[in-house]
Protein backbone atom coordinates (compact mmCIF):
# COMPACT_ATOMS: atom_id res chain seq x y z
CA UNK A 1 0.00 0.00 0.00
CA UNK A 2 1.24 3.49 -0.80
CA UNK A 3 1.83 5.33 2.05
CA UNK A 4 -0.28 8.68 2.53
CA UNK A 5 1.73 11.89 1.36
CA UNK A 6 1.95 15.23 3.79
CA UNK A 7 0.81 18.44 2.01
CA UNK A 8 1.59 21.07 4.92
CA UNK A 9 0.69 19.02 7.08
CA UNK A 10 -2.69 18.05 5.99
CA UNK A 11 -2.88 13.95 4.67
CA UNK A 12 -3.55 14.49 0.49
CA UNK A 13 -6.93 13.30 -0.94
CA UNK A 14 -7.27 11.08 -4.44
CA UNK A 15 -8.90 14.13 -6.37
CA UNK A 16 -9.91 11.70 -9.31
CA UNK A 17 -11.76 9.39 -6.57
CA UNK A 18 -13.64 12.88 -5.26
CA UNK A 19 -14.52 13.56 -8.77
CA UNK A 20 -15.44 10.36 -9.94
CA UNK A 21 -18.04 10.38 -7.04
CA UNK A 22 -19.35 13.61 -7.68
CA UNK A 23 -19.83 12.85 -11.19
CA UNK A 24 -21.84 9.21 -10.15
CA UNK A 25 -23.68 11.19 -7.43
CA UNK A 26 -24.70 13.85 -10.26
CA UNK A 27 -25.68 11.02 -12.33
CA UNK A 28 -27.83 9.24 -10.20
CA UNK A 29 -29.87 12.89 -9.27
CA UNK A 30 -30.13 13.36 -13.24
CA UNK A 31 -31.72 9.47 -13.44
CA UNK A 32 -34.59 10.32 -10.85
CA UNK A 33 -35.44 13.99 -11.96
CA UNK A 34 -35.58 12.57 -15.49
CA UNK A 35 -38.16 9.80 -14.12
CA UNK A 36 -40.04 12.17 -11.79
CA UNK A 37 -40.51 14.98 -14.73
CA UNK A 38 -41.62 11.93 -17.13
CA UNK A 39 -44.44 11.38 -14.54
CA UNK A 40 -45.00 14.98 -13.86
CA UNK A 41 -46.22 15.09 -18.04
CA UNK A 42 -42.45 16.38 -18.69
CA UNK A 43 -42.03 15.63 -22.91
CA UNK A 44 -40.64 12.85 -23.79
CA UNK A 45 -37.75 14.46 -25.92
CA UNK A 46 -36.67 15.96 -23.26
CA UNK A 47 -36.70 13.27 -20.24
CA UNK A 48 -34.73 10.99 -23.30
CA UNK A 49 -31.91 13.65 -23.65
CA UNK A 50 -31.64 13.91 -19.64
CA UNK A 51 -31.12 10.12 -19.71
CA UNK A 52 -28.87 10.27 -22.23
CA UNK A 53 -26.74 12.91 -20.91
CA UNK A 54 -26.71 11.38 -17.30
CA UNK A 55 -25.43 8.13 -18.90
CA UNK A 56 -22.62 9.98 -20.19
CA UNK A 57 -21.83 11.51 -16.91
CA UNK A 58 -22.18 8.09 -15.13
CA UNK A 59 -18.85 6.69 -17.40
CA UNK A 60 -17.22 9.37 -16.99
CA UNK A 61 -17.55 9.29 -13.54
CA UNK A 62 -16.59 5.60 -13.64
CA UNK A 63 -13.32 6.52 -15.41
CA UNK A 64 -12.65 9.35 -12.56
CA UNK A 65 -13.61 6.47 -9.81
CA UNK A 66 -10.79 3.81 -11.84
CA UNK A 67 -8.10 6.12 -12.38
CA UNK A 68 -8.32 6.72 -15.79
CA UNK A 69 -5.65 9.30 -16.81
CA UNK A 70 -7.76 10.07 -20.24
CA UNK A 71 -10.67 11.05 -18.62
CA UNK A 72 -9.10 13.43 -15.79
CA UNK A 73 -7.57 15.22 -19.20
CA UNK A 74 -10.92 15.46 -20.80
CA UNK A 75 -12.72 16.55 -17.55
CA UNK A 76 -9.73 19.14 -17.51
CA UNK A 77 -10.24 20.16 -20.77
CA UNK A 78 -14.12 20.80 -20.53
CA UNK A 79 -13.83 22.40 -17.45
CA UNK A 80 -11.06 25.09 -18.83
CA UNK A 81 -13.30 25.71 -22.02
CA UNK A 82 -16.45 25.58 -20.31
CA UNK A 83 -14.59 28.64 -17.73
CA UNK A 84 -13.19 30.47 -20.46
CA UNK A 85 -17.00 30.58 -22.32
CA UNK A 86 -18.88 31.27 -19.37
CA UNK A 87 -16.44 33.91 -18.12
CA UNK A 88 -17.25 35.75 -21.53
CA UNK A 89 -20.86 34.92 -20.90
CA UNK A 90 -21.05 36.55 -17.77
CA UNK A 91 -19.03 39.92 -18.74
CA UNK A 92 -21.28 39.94 -22.10
CA UNK A 93 -24.84 39.15 -20.66
CA UNK A 94 -25.42 42.01 -18.68
CA UNK A 95 -28.58 42.99 -20.54
CA UNK A 96 -29.94 39.45 -18.56
CA UNK A 97 -29.13 38.88 -15.35
CA UNK A 98 -31.07 35.53 -15.41
CA UNK A 99 -28.46 34.19 -17.59
CA UNK A 100 -25.55 35.91 -16.48
CA UNK A 101 -26.47 34.23 -12.96
CA UNK A 102 -26.54 30.88 -14.66
CA UNK A 103 -23.66 31.93 -16.53
CA UNK A 104 -21.67 32.70 -12.98
CA UNK A 105 -22.95 29.37 -11.27
CA UNK A 106 -21.39 27.37 -14.17
CA UNK A 107 -18.34 29.00 -14.33
CA UNK A 108 -17.67 28.37 -10.57
CA UNK A 109 -18.50 24.61 -11.37
CA UNK A 110 -15.63 24.71 -13.81
CA UNK A 111 -13.03 26.36 -11.84
CA UNK A 112 -14.17 24.11 -8.70
CA UNK A 113 -13.41 21.07 -10.91
CA UNK A 114 -9.89 22.42 -12.52
CA UNK A 115 -9.17 23.03 -8.80
CA UNK A 116 -9.89 19.87 -8.12
CA UNK A 117 -8.16 17.98 -10.64
CA UNK A 118 -5.07 20.02 -11.63
CA UNK A 119 -3.66 17.25 -9.37
CA UNK A 120 -4.40 13.88 -8.81
CA UNK A 121 -3.67 14.42 -5.04
CA UNK A 122 -4.39 17.35 -3.11
CA UNK A 123 -4.33 18.48 0.36
CA UNK A 124 -7.85 18.45 2.51
CA UNK A 125 -8.17 22.31 2.01
CA UNK A 126 -7.54 22.41 -1.55
CA UNK A 127 -10.50 19.48 -2.03
CA UNK A 128 -12.32 21.19 0.43
CA UNK A 129 -12.13 24.60 -1.94
CA UNK A 130 -12.84 22.65 -4.52
CA UNK A 131 -16.13 21.15 -3.46
CA UNK A 132 -17.08 23.92 -2.24
CA UNK A 133 -16.91 25.93 -5.39
CA UNK A 134 -18.76 22.99 -7.49
CA UNK A 135 -21.42 23.16 -4.78
CA UNK A 136 -22.08 26.44 -4.78
CA UNK A 137 -22.03 26.33 -8.61
CA UNK A 138 -24.42 23.44 -8.48
CA UNK A 139 -27.05 25.15 -6.01
CA UNK A 140 -27.14 28.59 -8.44
CA UNK A 141 -27.92 26.05 -11.50
CA UNK A 142 -30.64 24.25 -9.60
CA UNK A 143 -32.39 27.25 -9.72
CA UNK A 144 -32.13 27.27 -13.97
CA UNK A 145 -35.53 26.30 -14.27
CA UNK A 146 -36.82 29.02 -12.88
CA UNK A 147 -33.94 31.52 -14.43
CA UNK A 148 -34.97 29.66 -17.99
CA UNK A 149 -38.79 30.09 -17.46
CA UNK A 150 -38.17 33.85 -16.57
CA UNK A 151 -35.94 34.52 -19.50
CA UNK A 152 -39.23 32.73 -21.23
CA UNK A 153 -41.75 34.98 -19.98
CA UNK A 154 -39.86 37.99 -21.13
CA UNK A 155 -38.92 36.94 -23.92
CA UNK A 156 -43.06 35.94 -24.80
CA UNK A 157 -43.67 39.38 -23.45
CA UNK A 158 -41.82 41.13 -25.96
CA UNK A 159 -43.63 39.26 -28.74
CA UNK A 160 -47.08 40.62 -26.93
CA UNK A 161 -46.04 44.06 -26.32
CA UNK A 162 -46.47 45.22 -29.76
CA UNK A 163 -49.95 43.30 -29.66
CA UNK A 164 -51.49 45.15 -27.56
CA UNK A 165 -54.64 47.67 -27.93
CA UNK A 166 -55.30 50.99 -26.76
CA UNK A 167 -58.43 49.74 -25.50
CA UNK A 168 -58.82 48.71 -21.92
CA UNK A 169 -62.85 47.63 -21.92
CA UNK A 170 -64.81 45.60 -23.37
CA UNK A 171 -68.46 45.40 -23.96
CA UNK A 172 -70.71 43.07 -25.65
CA UNK A 173 -74.17 43.30 -24.74
CA UNK A 174 -75.03 40.32 -27.03
CA UNK A 175 -73.52 37.77 -24.90
CA UNK A 176 -73.52 40.38 -21.60
CA UNK A 177 -70.02 40.23 -20.92
CA UNK A 178 -68.00 43.38 -20.00
CA UNK A 179 -64.89 44.11 -18.44
CA UNK A 180 -62.36 46.64 -17.45
CA UNK A 181 -58.74 45.00 -17.53
CA UNK A 182 -57.07 44.91 -14.25
CA UNK A 183 -53.39 46.33 -13.80
CA UNK A 184 -51.04 44.56 -15.68
CA UNK A 185 -53.34 43.53 -18.31
CA UNK A 186 -54.39 44.70 -21.62
CA UNK A 187 -56.70 44.23 -24.59
CA UNK A 188 -54.80 43.33 -27.68
CA UNK A 189 -55.35 44.40 -31.69
CA UNK A 190 -58.00 42.33 -33.45
CA UNK A 191 -55.00 41.12 -36.10
CA UNK A 192 -52.93 39.71 -32.84
CA UNK A 193 -51.92 36.20 -34.49
CA UNK A 194 -51.05 34.39 -31.14
CA UNK A 195 -52.44 31.50 -30.76
CA UNK A 196 -54.88 31.72 -33.87
CA UNK A 197 -56.42 28.44 -33.74
CA UNK A 198 -58.14 29.70 -30.12
CA UNK A 199 -61.48 31.22 -31.14
CA UNK A 200 -62.06 34.45 -29.45
CA UNK A 201 -64.59 37.27 -28.78
CA UNK A 202 -61.94 39.17 -26.96
CA UNK A 203 -58.06 38.27 -26.34
CA UNK A 204 -55.80 39.53 -23.27
CA UNK A 205 -52.48 40.05 -22.27
CA UNK A 206 -50.33 40.55 -19.36
CA UNK A 207 -46.95 40.93 -20.94
CA UNK A 208 -45.01 41.24 -17.70
CA UNK A 209 -45.91 37.96 -16.61
CA UNK A 210 -46.33 35.96 -20.00
CA UNK A 211 -49.64 35.65 -19.80
CA UNK A 212 -52.64 35.70 -22.66
CA UNK A 213 -56.59 34.77 -21.83
CA UNK A 214 -59.22 34.30 -24.79
CA UNK A 215 -62.98 34.47 -24.15
CA UNK A 216 -65.47 33.17 -26.63
CA UNK A 217 -68.95 32.16 -26.92
CA UNK A 218 -70.48 30.14 -29.82
CA UNK A 219 -73.85 28.27 -30.52
CA UNK A 220 -74.20 25.21 -28.26
CA UNK A 221 -73.11 22.16 -30.03
CA UNK A 222 -75.93 19.68 -31.01
CA UNK A 223 -76.00 16.60 -28.80
CA UNK A 224 -73.66 18.05 -26.06
CA UNK A 225 -73.96 15.70 -23.37
CA UNK A 226 -72.00 18.09 -20.52
CA UNK A 227 -69.34 20.30 -20.19
CA UNK A 228 -66.78 17.78 -19.56
CA UNK A 229 -67.94 16.21 -22.94
CA UNK A 230 -66.93 20.07 -24.38
CA UNK A 231 -63.91 20.19 -22.80
CA UNK A 232 -63.31 16.62 -24.36
CA UNK A 233 -63.47 18.28 -27.45
CA UNK A 234 -60.93 20.91 -26.50
CA UNK A 235 -58.41 18.29 -25.79
CA UNK A 236 -59.02 16.85 -29.33
CA UNK A 237 -58.97 20.12 -31.05
CA UNK A 238 -55.45 20.98 -29.43
CA UNK A 239 -53.98 17.01 -30.81
CA UNK A 240 -55.44 17.82 -34.20
CA UNK A 241 -53.50 21.42 -33.95
CA UNK A 242 -50.21 19.54 -33.56
CA UNK A 243 -49.94 19.97 -29.77
CA UNK A 244 -49.86 17.97 -27.15
CA UNK A 245 -51.88 18.86 -24.25
CA UNK A 246 -51.41 17.13 -20.88
CA UNK A 247 -54.83 17.58 -18.75
CA UNK A 248 -53.85 18.09 -14.94
CA UNK A 249 -57.39 17.35 -13.45
CA UNK A 250 -60.63 19.32 -13.56
CA UNK A 251 -62.62 21.01 -11.35
CA UNK A 252 -66.22 23.15 -10.59
CA UNK A 253 -66.00 26.95 -10.34
CA UNK A 254 -68.37 29.62 -10.84
CA UNK A 255 -68.18 32.12 -13.91
CA UNK A 256 -70.83 35.36 -13.68
CA UNK A 257 -73.76 33.40 -12.44
CA UNK A 258 -73.70 30.66 -14.33
CA UNK A 259 -71.68 26.86 -12.52
CA UNK A 260 -68.58 26.57 -14.76
CA UNK A 261 -66.21 23.37 -15.85
CA UNK A 262 -62.09 23.99 -15.38
CA UNK A 263 -59.75 21.87 -16.78
CA UNK A 264 -55.95 22.41 -16.33
CA UNK A 265 -53.66 21.77 -18.97
CA UNK A 266 -49.80 21.77 -19.79
CA UNK A 267 -48.93 21.79 -23.58
CA UNK A 268 -45.46 22.92 -25.79
CA UNK A 269 -46.33 25.62 -28.66
CA UNK A 270 -43.37 26.51 -30.98
CA UNK A 271 -41.19 24.97 -28.30
CA UNK A 272 -42.17 26.82 -25.85
CA UNK A 273 -43.89 24.94 -22.71
CA UNK A 274 -47.28 26.61 -21.53
CA UNK A 275 -49.73 25.72 -18.79
CA UNK A 276 -52.70 27.01 -18.41
CA UNK A 277 -56.50 26.24 -18.25
CA UNK A 278 -59.95 26.54 -20.12
CA UNK A 279 -62.88 27.01 -18.40
CA UNK A 280 -66.60 26.68 -20.15
CA UNK A 281 -70.16 27.50 -19.17
CA UNK A 282 -73.45 27.24 -20.75
CA UNK A 283 -76.27 30.09 -21.06
CA UNK A 284 -78.83 28.64 -22.45
CA UNK A 285 -78.43 27.96 -26.51
CA UNK A 286 -74.88 29.34 -25.85
CA UNK A 287 -71.69 28.25 -24.49
CA UNK A 288 -68.33 30.40 -23.08
CA UNK A 289 -64.96 29.63 -22.77
CA UNK A 290 -62.06 30.82 -20.59
CA UNK A 291 -58.94 30.18 -22.30
CA UNK A 292 -55.86 31.00 -20.06
CA UNK A 293 -51.96 30.49 -20.48
CA UNK A 294 -49.05 31.30 -18.85
CA UNK A 295 -45.23 30.72 -20.32
CA UNK A 296 -43.65 27.93 -17.84
CA UNK A 297 -44.80 25.95 -14.72
CA UNK A 298 -48.05 27.66 -13.10
CA UNK A 299 -47.30 29.73 -10.07
CA UNK A 300 -49.06 31.32 -7.17
CA UNK A 301 -47.98 34.85 -8.73
CA UNK A 302 -49.46 33.16 -12.37
CA UNK A 303 -53.09 32.21 -10.63
CA UNK A 304 -53.17 35.73 -8.74
CA UNK A 305 -52.98 37.64 -12.28
CA UNK A 306 -55.78 35.78 -13.37
CA UNK A 307 -57.80 35.61 -10.33
CA UNK A 308 -57.77 39.83 -10.69
CA UNK A 309 -58.69 39.07 -14.56
CA UNK A 310 -61.64 36.39 -13.25
CA UNK A 311 -62.76 39.12 -10.86
CA UNK A 312 -63.06 42.25 -13.18
CA UNK A 313 -65.67 39.74 -15.65
CA UNK A 314 -68.70 41.29 -15.56
CA UNK A 315 -71.27 38.49 -16.94
CA UNK A 316 -74.89 39.21 -16.75
CA UNK A 317 -75.22 35.77 -18.23
CA UNK A 318 -78.39 37.41 -19.91
CA UNK A 319 -80.08 33.97 -20.32
CA UNK A 320 -79.26 32.42 -17.20
CA UNK A 321 -80.55 35.78 -15.55
CA UNK A 322 -83.99 35.28 -17.94
CA UNK A 323 -84.47 31.85 -16.70
CA UNK A 324 -84.02 32.30 -13.02
CA UNK A 325 -86.40 35.18 -12.90
CA UNK A 326 -89.02 33.13 -15.04
CA UNK A 327 -88.48 30.07 -12.81
CA UNK A 328 -88.82 32.22 -9.25
CA UNK A 329 -92.34 34.21 -10.88
CA UNK A 330 -93.84 30.74 -12.29
CA UNK A 331 -93.05 28.86 -9.94
CA UNK A 332 -94.01 30.71 -6.64
CA UNK A 333 -97.54 31.81 -8.79
CA UNK A 334 -98.42 28.96 -9.76
CA UNK A 335 -96.26 25.44 -8.56
CA UNK A 336 -97.72 23.06 -10.79
CA UNK A 337 -94.64 24.09 -12.86
CA UNK A 338 -91.19 22.58 -11.83
CA UNK A 339 -87.84 24.58 -12.62
CA UNK A 340 -87.36 21.81 -14.98
CA UNK A 341 -90.34 22.82 -16.85
CA UNK A 342 -89.79 25.93 -17.15
CA UNK A 343 -86.13 25.12 -18.95
CA UNK A 344 -88.22 23.01 -21.45
CA UNK A 345 -90.61 25.69 -22.42
CA UNK A 346 -87.29 28.27 -22.73
CA UNK A 347 -86.22 25.94 -25.57
CA UNK A 348 -89.40 27.19 -27.80
CA UNK A 349 -90.12 30.87 -26.52
CA UNK A 350 -87.84 33.79 -25.87
CA UNK A 351 -86.13 33.28 -22.33
CA UNK A 352 -86.77 36.62 -21.19
CA UNK A 353 -90.78 36.14 -21.60
CA UNK A 354 -92.82 37.33 -18.83
CA UNK A 355 -94.33 34.36 -16.71
CA UNK A 356 -97.30 34.79 -17.48
CA UNK A 357 -95.88 34.28 -21.48
CA UNK A 358 -94.32 30.97 -19.57
CA UNK A 359 -97.82 29.80 -18.64
CA UNK A 360 -99.53 30.07 -21.41
CA UNK A 361 -97.16 28.10 -23.03
CA UNK A 362 -96.45 25.57 -20.64
CA UNK A 363 -100.19 24.86 -19.72
CA UNK A 364 -101.26 24.58 -23.43
CA UNK A 365 -98.11 21.44 -23.73
CA UNK A 366 -99.97 19.90 -21.07
CA UNK A 367 -103.62 19.99 -22.15
CA UNK A 368 -101.82 18.22 -25.34
CA UNK A 369 -99.99 16.37 -24.07
CA UNK A 370 -102.40 15.12 -21.44
CA UNK A 371 -104.26 12.67 -24.35
CA UNK A 372 -100.33 11.19 -25.13
CA UNK A 373 -99.17 9.70 -21.36
CA UNK A 374 -99.79 6.44 -20.46
CA UNK A 375 -103.41 6.19 -19.47
CA UNK A 376 -102.45 5.20 -15.66
CA UNK A 377 -100.72 8.56 -15.69
CA UNK A 378 -103.64 10.33 -17.37
CA UNK A 379 -105.96 8.88 -14.50
CA UNK A 380 -103.91 9.78 -12.28
CA UNK A 381 -103.66 13.39 -13.35
CA UNK A 382 -107.56 13.54 -13.75
CA UNK A 383 -107.95 12.24 -10.23
CA UNK A 384 -105.24 14.90 -9.13
CA UNK A 385 -107.09 17.94 -11.16
CA UNK A 386 -110.49 17.64 -9.85
CA UNK A 387 -108.92 17.72 -6.31
CA UNK A 388 -107.36 21.35 -7.57
CA UNK A 389 -110.95 21.99 -9.22
CA UNK A 390 -112.33 21.31 -5.55
CA UNK A 391 -110.42 24.15 -4.14
CA UNK A 392 -111.10 26.65 -6.66
CA UNK A 393 -114.60 28.86 -6.51
CA UNK A 394 -117.25 28.36 -8.34
CA UNK A 395 -116.34 31.58 -10.45
CA UNK A 396 -112.84 30.72 -10.39
CA UNK A 397 -113.76 26.84 -12.03
CA UNK A 398 -115.90 28.31 -14.85
CA UNK A 399 -113.20 31.08 -15.49
CA UNK A 400 -110.13 28.45 -15.29
CA UNK A 401 -112.61 25.87 -17.65
CA UNK A 402 -113.67 28.63 -20.17
CA UNK A 403 -109.46 29.21 -20.81
CA UNK A 404 -108.24 25.98 -21.36
CA UNK A 405 -111.28 25.36 -23.45
CA UNK A 406 -109.65 27.98 -25.56
CA UNK A 407 -105.88 27.03 -25.32
CA UNK A 408 -107.42 23.37 -26.36
CA UNK A 409 -109.39 24.71 -29.74
CA UNK A 410 -106.22 27.06 -30.40
CA UNK A 411 -107.52 30.55 -29.80
CA UNK A 412 -105.96 33.35 -29.00
CA UNK A 413 -105.66 34.87 -24.81
CA UNK A 414 -104.77 38.26 -23.54
CA UNK A 415 -101.84 38.51 -20.83
CA UNK A 416 -104.88 39.55 -18.43
CA UNK A 417 -106.14 36.00 -18.81
CA UNK A 418 -102.99 34.27 -18.63
CA UNK A 419 -102.27 35.88 -15.17
CA UNK A 420 -105.38 35.48 -13.73
CA UNK A 421 -105.58 31.54 -14.80
CA UNK A 422 -102.13 31.36 -13.43
CA UNK A 423 -103.04 32.90 -10.18
CA UNK A 424 -106.32 30.47 -9.93
CA UNK A 425 -104.72 27.47 -10.61
CA UNK A 426 -101.20 28.10 -8.67
CA UNK A 427 -103.56 29.09 -5.90
CA UNK A 428 -105.48 26.20 -5.92
CA UNK A 429 -102.38 23.62 -6.21
CA UNK A 430 -100.76 25.28 -3.50
CA UNK A 431 -103.15 24.34 -1.44
CA UNK A 432 -102.97 20.28 -1.75
CA UNK A 433 -101.21 18.16 0.49
CA UNK A 434 -96.92 17.94 -0.10
CA UNK A 435 -97.48 14.32 -1.52
CA UNK A 436 -100.12 14.81 -4.06
CA UNK A 437 -98.42 18.22 -5.34
CA UNK A 438 -95.12 16.41 -5.74
CA UNK A 439 -97.41 14.35 -8.00
CA UNK A 440 -99.15 16.51 -9.84
CA UNK A 441 -96.07 18.41 -10.82
CA UNK A 442 -94.30 15.04 -11.99
CA UNK A 443 -97.34 14.41 -14.32
CA UNK A 444 -97.41 17.75 -15.60
CA UNK A 445 -93.73 18.13 -15.86
CA UNK A 446 -94.14 14.41 -18.37
CA UNK A 447 -97.23 16.48 -20.41
CA UNK A 448 -95.39 19.68 -20.94
CA UNK A 449 -92.54 17.74 -22.44
CA UNK A 450 -94.89 15.49 -24.63
CA UNK A 451 -96.94 18.51 -25.58
CA UNK A 452 -93.92 20.26 -26.56
CA UNK A 453 -92.61 17.76 -29.31
CA UNK A 454 -96.29 17.42 -30.37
Amino acid sequence: MRPASRSGGSASVDTMKVAGILFIVSAVISFVIAFVGKEAGRPVSGSASTLGSSFVVLIFGAGLYQGVGAVRGLVLVCAALGALATATAVALLNSIRELQLLALAVLLTCIGYLVLLLRKEASRARVALALGLIGVGAIGSLGAPLWLSSIERRVFGRELRPLLADEREYTNAASGLSLKAPAGWNLMRGDAGIFKSVPAKVRLADPDAGTVAFINDETKPPRLLSLDHYLDGVIEAQKEGGLEPRQKDRSDVTVGKAPARRMSLSWTHDGRPYSGFVSAWLDGPRIFTLFGAAVGSWSASTQERFGALEASLRFSAPVETALSAAQSQLTAECPVFTPDAVRMIARKIPPASSADTYFRTGWSWAIRGQSEIDTGAAAELRDLMANVFSRMSGVERSRFATYSERLRSGQATTATDDVAAMRILGKAAAALPAADLARLQVIVDTSVTVGGLL
